[in-house]
């Protein structure tokens, strides 16, 4: 792909995106409210962070947090602005997380999405070191290759 296809497709999205899967071991159980002030942090850390390098204007954070296979009881997020805050849907009918995972989906206008890669990626690790947290990246995406399309 050349530069001026990527400057063709900025111009038009101007929006990066980034979604990692996290398996979290946290070695002792931790209530729902806790789960979803986990939720919360993280997205105001990456979100924040992103500011800090850049960009403008948050597209859309969303997130979930579940135990395991278990994704009934679940936990889920989401940001559009800071105004409003994180707002977050508590459906783990008070079962207690230990291992599971959470998702983390970053819409943000003015970066690319390598960069909303790196920036979340680096906010997450230091939030997880702050509370102790074991975790590892399961899967991550962002676009490697931009066009447009016919």
């Amino acid at each position: 792909m050349n530069d001026v296809e990527l400057d063709m497709h900025r111009s038009i999205d101007e929006l990066g995106k980034f979604s990692v899967t996290l398996k979290i071991d946290t070695e002792r159980d931790m209530a729902p409210d806790a789960v979803c002030g986990l939720l919360k942090r993280m997205m105001t850390d990456v979100t924040k962070a992103c500011f800090d390098k850049g960009a403008d204007m948050i597209g859309h954070i969303k997130a979930c947090a579940h135990n395991g296979d278990d994704e009934k009881n679940i936990c889920t997020a989401n940001l559009t602005s800071f105004k409003r805050g994180v707002m977050t849907n508590d459906m783990m009918s008070g079962t207690l997380f230990n291992s599971g995972y959470i998702m983390l989906h970053v819409i943000v206008h003015g970066l690319w999405d390598p960069q909303v890669r790196e920036i979340s990626l680096a906010a997450i690790d230091v939030l997880m070191k702050n509370d102790g947290l074991e975790y590892r990246v399961m899967r991550d995406f962002f676009e490697s290759e931009k066009r447009v399309k016919d």
